[in-house]
């Protein structure tokens, strides 16, 4: 295929569409440059756009995520932006908020944004327990731990900047993929008991493990996240709230956490790790009840459930330990994270050392894998932009599309529709599907002008082979002219020598020699 010129006419936007457009450039979001671009490589397939094309454009350039395209089609020009961060989709929420994944506007490192909901700003108690989490948090420093890096405050909001995890927690990861084998479950609880005995060994009690809070990265390495139950060291005994509301998730409680949450220790972190576990290889939690208070009265009451039934395949051993982890009493429970490694480690038939060879293949989530209402919650939030840490945009009063850049083309089937001289692009994304890879590109938030005006290893070949045919014709055409030249030139015949002689009878005589 050759490069082709395709000329394009001005591209029909109306009020709906140019309203979006200055939406997306007054939010910081876009440029006008990243919009003339996307506007010129549509027009290849459209000359009329709504909002709807113009948003699918962006994210297929990679200047806007799902998320932001959406907010911004429902009307929203603020809550992009928080601190230092451009905040670009919701990844889920913790005990103690709604947590972002942004992009640092300088550095253009991703991040986890965790911050406190605009309800908790006024409520003191609620203030202390989300530092106490940073405290938790800036203290351990574990392969298997999410880390914690930065606490700040912006636009009234306070937020702890944590390490940005890509892949998925380990409930999500069964309701999407199904239960796990034994290995791969024994896999995930081990690594996750790394990251215990490291905060253990701190004086630091999670207090509320469960799948939702142990996230899988897309390389198989479990980490333990969201310290907001953490406890540092032992409670003050006068302080009665530990006796006053439940710590912890009724699903994976252990029971003495349940009564009294002020001084537990390590074991408390293994029966829930426990539960866990049964969890991964059953996909329901051990315990099953009409309401909160039947489900804690089971975890007092009822003996461990016999994971066998469920899986029939899970090993003796492995059965046999789980029981143990979920002991009623914790003396009867393995004592701490470091025993419960031994001793999975020695089970019979699986891995063993740093092995997560059977995890390596989960896949990350997407875009839009959270709650529908939290997500619509995110869309709706216009409360975390007008904090003036990011640099501001220079507001368009007027968008003109009559100059629009050129952009490259390879395609034979470029069409030709009137006046100013543009190149077309690969038709548009389609909005809520996966950017093409020829689309999208290396990182959010560059533009897809870049990437269009960067000519391709295929283009410069046969931008090269051009040239090389160009010469070799002139040579061709050169050679053929001198060769017609000597065909043509007469033949140079020398003059004959004449020589005037006398015979031997006295008569002149004329002798010509060639």
């Amino acid at each position: 295929m050759s490069g082709e010129i395709v000329t394009t006419n001005s591209p029909i936007l109306d009020e709906t569409t140019r309203a979006f457009v200055k939406r997306a450039i007054d939010a910081g979001l876009v440029d006008i440059d990243q919009v003339k671009k996307v506007v010129a490589s549509l027009m290849s397939e459209h000359q009329s756009f709504d909002p709807k094309l113009i948003a699918s454009g962006l994210v297929g350039s990679g200047a806007l995520t799902n998320w932001q395209a959406n907010k911004l089609l429902a009307g929203k020009s603020k809550g992009f932006y928080l601190g230092s961060y451009r905040l670009l989709r919701p990844l889920g929420k913790g005990g103690m908020g709604v947590v972002y994944l942004g992009e640092h506007h300088v550095m253009k490192r991703l991040m986890a944004l965790k911050i406190l909901p605009a309800e908790s700003v006024a409520d003191q108690r609620r203030i202390e327990r989300f530092k106490e989490e940073a405290r938790a948090s800036a203290q351990l420093d574990h392969p298997n731990i999410v880390r914690a890096n930065d606490f700040a405050e912006a636009a009234g909001k306070l937020y702890i900047v944590m390490e940005f995890v890509d892949g998925i927690d380990l409930h999500y990861a069964v309701a999407r993929d199904g239960v796990m084998s034994v290995t791969m479950a024994i896999d995930a609880v081990i690594q996750a008991a790394r990251g215990l005995a490291h905060a253990h060994e701190r004086g630091i009690i999670h207090r509320d493990i469960k799948p939702s809070n142990l996230m899988l990265r897309t390389d198989g390495v479990v980490k333990v996240s969201d310290m907001g139950l953490a406890r540092i060291g032992w409670t003050d005994p006068n302080d009665t709230e530990g006796r006053r509301r439940l710590m912890g998730t009724a699903d994976f409680v252990a029971p003495e956490q349940a009564i009294d949450s002020r001084c537990v220790d390590a074991r408390a972190d293994i029966y829930s790790l426990g539960c866990t576990l049964y969890y991964l290889l059953t996909g329901k939690p051990p315990f099953m009840g009409p309401s909160v208070a039947a489900r804690l009265a089971k975890h007092q009451t009822a003996p461990p459930p016999d994971v066998r039934r469920e899986r029939p395949d899970c090993p003796v051993s492995v059965a046999q330990l789980l029981t143990r982890m979920m002991a009623k009493r914790p003396e009867d429970r393995p004592t701490s994270a470091v025993e419960l490694i031994n001793q999975l480690k020695r089970l019979g038939g699986l891995p063993a050392g740093n092995s997560t060879a059977q995890l390596r293949r989960i896949a990350p989530a997407g875009d839009t894998a959270v709650d529908d209402s939290l997500y619509q919650a995110t869309l709706d939030d216009t409360s975390l932009s007008g904090d003036g840490e990011i640099p501001a945009v220079a507001v368009v009063d007027e968008i003109d599309f009559g100059n629009l850049p050129p952009v490259q083309v390879t395609s034979a089937r470029a069409k030709t529709v009137a006046t100013s001289p543009a190149t077309a692009t690969a038709a548009a994304v389609p909005f809520r599907g996966t950017p093409s890879v020829a689309a999208r590109p290396a990182a959010p938030g560059k533009t897809a002008g870049r990437a269009a005006a960067k000519p391709s290893v295929a283009e410069n070949q046969q931008l090269l082979l051009g040239i090389g045919l160009t010469v070799a014709v002139f040579a061709l055409l050169a050679t053929l002219g001198v060769s017609a030249y000597t065909l043509a030139k007469p033949e140079k015949v020398d003059p004959p020598k004449i020589k005037t002689m006398e015979d031997g009878n006295g008569q002149q005589v004329i002798v010509i020699r060639e």
